[in-house]
């Protein structure tokens, strides 16, 4: 554990290092709340609601935060396997995969926590007090944060299909897409019709994002716990997964060689 949590801290220090990633990160959240924030201050006003853009703003900033600060770790991945590299940590004292992943989250946590500060003060500024209480933010953004750890796990489960797929680029653009749509990365899953909504809940899109990021609106105890059971299921199914896949590289690297 003490060889992962190095890890952890290296790719933490390296990510803050990296000024104009995260500087970029930022600037792309801020473009999208401040255009974003006009667009429903004028549907407020129409519809006579004034409470919608403050609640749709902050929804969108716990989004744009699980979404934005998650590294491209699939790619890393999927190259690593095809040109070999995994090949040299295979009978090391380290997992290659959870090696990827500490490094993935270390990068993932220094963009969160600049996002989610700076985030939430602009925030601020532009809608004023929040749809949430201030006592429950805490929870809603450790839920969000842990969201994003699951969502750096289902993009390291992605770049494992290297494993069958010459290509993964299709692949993780439709769970891209499938977090928009099904997960309500852009637009709350309220706003669409009951059968869609009965689909996106057979999806782990549905919890990872939807019901964690719900909390931002509608924070009561009982939707905390569905979404924590709903996450662990999933989390449990995708670990399962990422288990077989990682001991079916290794066999076939310790028999073919690579």
């Amino acid at each position: 554990m003490n060889k992962y949590a190095a890890l952890y801290s290296v790719s933490l220090k390296q990510a803050w290092a990296a000024k104009a990633s995260l500087y970029g990160r930022l600037f792309f959240l801020f473009i999208l709340i401040f255009i974003y924030n006009h667009l429903w201050e004028v549907i407020g006003a129409e519809n006579n609601s004034l409470e919608l853009n403050r609640t749709y703003i902050w929804y969108l900033l716990f989004a744009e935060m699980i979404i934005l600060s998650s590294p491209r770790a699939d790619r890393s991945l999927f190259n690593d396997i095809r040109d070999g590299t995994m090949a040299y940590y295979v009978g090391k004292p380290i997992s290659f995969f959870l090696m990827r992943c500490v490094e993935a989250l270390g990068s993932m946590t220094a963009s969160f926590v600049l996002m989610g500060v700076l985030g939430s003060l602009a925030t601020l500024l532009l809608t004023g007090e929040p749809p949430f209480l201030w006592r429950h933010f805490p929870i809603i953004f450790l839920m969000c944060y842990l969201s994003s750890c699951f969502n750096v796990l289902l993009t390291c489960a992605v770049g494992l299909c290297g494993l069958w797929l010459a290509s993964i680029r299709t692949l993780s653009m439709l769970i891209e897409r499938l977090v928009f749509t099904l997960g309500g990365g852009i637009f709350p899953l309220s706003i669409y019709p009951d059968w869609f909504i009965d689909i996106a809940k057979y999806t782990p899109f549905y919890s990872f994002y939807y019901l964690t990021i719900k909390l931002v609106y509608d924070f009561s105890w009982e939707n905390l716990a569905v979404a924590v059971t709903l996450n662990s299921g999933w989390l449990c199914l995708i670990a399962l997964f990422t288990i077989f896949a990682y001991g079916r590289l290794t066999k076939r690297i310790n028999i073919y060689g690579g």
